[in-house]
């Protein structure tokens, strides 16, 4: 949110409410004005800085540039400084800085404790001080003057001490985030008088010989005014604008360009001063950039426009990116002696969008950025602009020529109307419509109430007000929040229902945390390299993304279509700093469709990569280190399926998926579409990952296929009372057969005894011979209905050992 610095000093011009500051600050905060601090101006100066009178000067006797300056502040004994300062003289009331004193050094703006100096043969009892010493402005060429009204002796911080209120102000409310806006809000709370700026009377009018003024984008620029003065002396801001200035965090440059600041964080209307002599055609235009053209900002940086941004323009060239930051051609010189005075309203999205594309949004932007990228009230242009000729009389020796005003659409008063008992049934505080209609008025609106209606009018500065909500909160914020009463919520609790998609991405959370995945979140938005480092020759592994619009940067600017690549991403990084990874996602993806919104498709994905953890059963964090390989990603995923009662597949199973290894990988395809992929990553997209070519396994299948898979209601089997018989066959196959077959013939062929099939090992050497490989698989065989007999197990065993010779054309090992 936009911050604001309040003075309180500069706040009590406008407002004299009975509280002190800091009561003020919790009456603010209440009110929903969000108060972060409040700071004290000349905290740091401690009881070692007071007021002092100069009581003579002495030249000193070894040093033409320098005085030996007497000075009393209240001591028993006066004190001799020496100082180079000559803008004093006898009787002068400055600040005096005793031995041990803190203040800022003029030369490296550091904080430093004053200690006993020898200069020239004479050691200076302490200091006085200028106003840069003091952090209350930018001037260290002489010595800051103090009213001679002021008692000499009295600390500093006690005679021009401040405090500072420091607010965060919420981007619906511009109108706050200015002293007058603040001023508006204390005098409601506590019902006392607001004092307006003084500001001059303009005339309307201006010569067309000496300026015109033009708007080429009404939508954009909705008002453009202007004022015409002659006579400036460009100089110092007075010392009292100077230290509003650096209490409210703006550095002072000179009177013009602080005047303009000053103005702009007390009405909250930004402006910019021209040097008229500088503009070609005697003319300012608010207009879009042309084609290539360019900018030099105050930043000193060359910027190329873009057709979409608003600029402010003289008969030949962009003088300022309008509502962002002016140029250098046109600004204030210390030789200008005429000045074209601008105040305008923009379009604030347009505003956001060319701070954001020039990198002068944030810290970055400017102040005026800051307002104008919110709804700033086009009303504020004429009292800125009033105001700021006023100062500029003051202050620079300005002379009013003319002024001229372009506001073609003005806009109107918000205007609601509600019902009086709106406020207490919406608040559930006994708030009568007269009270109301008494803490509308106090914020400027006008108000009317007839029976049950109260109609209203928001001032013109208020660009938040639109409904009648809105009014109810205004009244609540002046009445106090404390007015509406604490109460238990009750009646019944409306009954809420989770979507079934919902509750059973929870329960695989559950079971894949139960497996000792770990469990990961990515964004959503990637950077469509990505997505060409997913297959070897860089096919596109999925459609094509959603681009986003604008997006913050390119490495997140598309939406992803796979999760595969955030899970490669994931592992890549955090492969850096340990030797294995085993974690999953379940998040959507987003795919296009013709003519219609984009799907959000929730996916589960799962990784696995380099070292094992002990999941296999028998190991433990003792056991030798191994990597994980595929009958780890298949363990889990048959185990996930069997945790929510999937059971077997369903669907055609097919080998080999895109960027997957073609000999161990199965994709599922159903209803013509693939709702499955999984296996061993394609070593050649692997090593693009910088990830283990040969341990690197990952899956995909979508969340909503596996609930349609799986029953409403869970169903359980009696676990069979009866012993089982457990036998270990070695199976040799062709290098080529996966294990699934394998598991699936020895089930169908003992059908009805064949309680459970294990893989315990797999073994590929000279004892099976080339393109062989050999299964040892664990078999439990049990019966629900009896103890199974020698018999009955080697019949089941022979019938195994058939279906796995004729259908597969395996041998058994003995």
């Amino acid at each position: 949110m936009p911050s604001l610095r309040v003075p309180y000093s500069w706040l009590r011009e406008y407002v004299q409410a009975p509280a002190t500051v800091d009561e003020i600050a919790a009456r603010l905060h209440m009110a929903g004005m969000e108060v972060d601090r409040v700071e004290r101006v000349g905290g740091a100066w401690g009881d070692k800085v007071r007021v002092a009178r100069i009581q003579k000067l002495e030249k000193h006797p070894n040093a033409d540039k320098l005085q030996l300056a007497t000075v009393e502040f209240g001591a028993a004994q006066p004190k001799t400084v020496v100082t180079g300062a000559t803008n004093i003289a006898a009787g002068d009331v400055v600040p005096y800085g005793e031995l041990g004193a803190e203040y800022v050094d003029g030369h490296t703006g550091e904080r430093v404790v004053m200690k006993p100096k020898n200069m020239r043969g004479i050691t200076s009892e302490g200091m006085i001080l200028s106003a840069k010493e003091l952090g209350l402005g930018e001037d260290h060429d002489g010595i800051m003057q103090l009213a001679k009204s002021l008692t000499v002796g009295v600390l500093l911080q006690d005679a021009i001490g401040d405090a500072v209120i420091v607010m965060e102000i919420a981007p619906n409310r511009p109108d706050a985030l200015s002293i007058l806006g603040i001023a508006r809000e204390v005098a409601a709370l506590y019902n006392v008088k607001l004092t307006e700026p003084r500001a001059a009377e303009l005339p309307g009018k201006l010569d067309p010989s000496l300026l015109t003024i033009r708007i080429e984008d009404d939508r954009a620029c909705p008002r453009f005014a202007a004022a015409y003065l002659e006579g400036i002396r460009i100089g110092p801001s007075p010392d009292w604008m100077q230290r509003r200035l650096v209490a409210a965090g703006m550095r002072p440059i000179t009177n013009i360009v602080d005047i303009t600041n000053y103005v702009m964080l007390e009405i909250g209307q930004p402006l910019h001063a021209y040097d008229a002599t500088m503009l070609r055609g005697r003319v300012l235009v608010a207009r879009k950039a042309k084609r290539s053209e360019r900018l030099r900002t105050l930043d000193s940086k060359d910027r190329a426009l873009r057709p979409e941004d608003l600029v402010i323009a003289d008969g030949e060239r962009a003088l300022g990116l309008a509502g962002v930051m002016g140029g250098e051609d046109s600004e204030i010189r210390p030789n200008t002696t005429t000045v074209a005075l601008e105040a305008a309203s923009f379009e604030p999205l347009g505003i956001r969008r060319s701070s954001d594309a020039h990198g002068l949004q944030g810290s970055s932007g400017s102040a005026a950025a800051r307002r104008f990228g919110l709804d700033l009230s086009p009303a504020l242009v004429s009292l800125a602009l009033a105001r700021a000729v006023s100062l500029m009389g003051e202050h620079a020796g300005g002379r009013l020529i003319g002024s001229t005003d372009v506001y073609p659409h003005p806009r109107d008063r918000a205007h609601v109307r509600l019902r009086g008992s709106d406020v207490p049934r919406v608040l559930g505080a006994s708030i009568a419509s007269a009270e109301s209609a008494d803490a509308l008025r106090r914020l400027g609106f006008d108000v009317q109430v007839a029976d049950d209606t109260i109609d209203t009018y928001a001032p013109a500065f208020r660009t938040d007000i639109g409904i009648a909500e809105d009014i109810v909160e205004e009244v609540a914020r002046i009445v106090g929040y404390d007015r509406i009463p604490t109460r238990l919520p009750f009646g019944p609790l409306p009954a809420h229902e989770r979507h079934p998609l919902d509750v059973f991405r929870e329960r695989v959370r559950d079971v894949l945390v139960g497996f000792g995945l770990q469990d990961t979140i990515s964004y959503a938005a990637i950077d469509p390299a990505w997505l060409t480092k997913l297959t070897a020759d860089g096919s596109p592994l999925a459609p094509e993304p959603l681009r986003i619009t604008n997006p913050t940067t390119v490495s997140q600017s598309v939406m992803r279509p796979t999760l595969r690549a955030s899970l490669l991403d994931t592992a890549s990084r955090n492969l850096r700093h340990r030797e294995g990874v085993g974690f999953f996602e379940i998040s959507p993806v987003y795919l296009p469709r013709k003519a219609e919104l984009p799907e959000e498709r929730w996916t589960v994905g799962i990784l696995l990569a380099g070292q094992a953890e002990p999941v296999h059963e028998g190991e433990t964090w003792l056991t030798s280190p191994r990597s994980w390989d595929l009958h780890d990603l298949r363990g889990i995923t048959i185990g996930l399926r069997d945790a929510v009662g999937a059971g077997p597949v369903k669907g055609a199973l097919q080998r080999g998926g895109p960027g997957l290894h073609p000999g161990r990988s199965l994709r599922i395809e159903s209803d013509g579409r693939v709702v499955a992929v999984g296996g061993q990553l394609d070593p050649r997209v692997a090593a693009m990952w910088e990830l283990p070519e040969h341990a690197t396994f990952v899956a995909e299948f979508e969340l909503a296929h596996l609930l349609s898979e799986t029953p409403a209601h869970p169903s359980a089997v009696m676990p069979s009372r009866y012993p089982a018989a457990i036998r270990e066959i070695a199976i040799v196959v062709d290098e080529a057969r996966p294990y699934g077959e394998v598991e699936q013939a020895i089930t169908e062929a003992a059908k009805g005894v064949a309680e459970s099939v294990a893989l315990r090992d797999l073994y590929r050497g000279p004892q099976v011979g080339a393109g062989k490989k050999s299964f040892a698989v664990r078999v439990v065989l049990r019966s629900a209905t009896g103890t199974l007999s020698e018999e009955d197990v080697e019949k089941a065993l022979k019938r195994i050992q058939g279906r796995l010779e004729r259908g597969l054309g395996a041998s058994l090992r003995s």
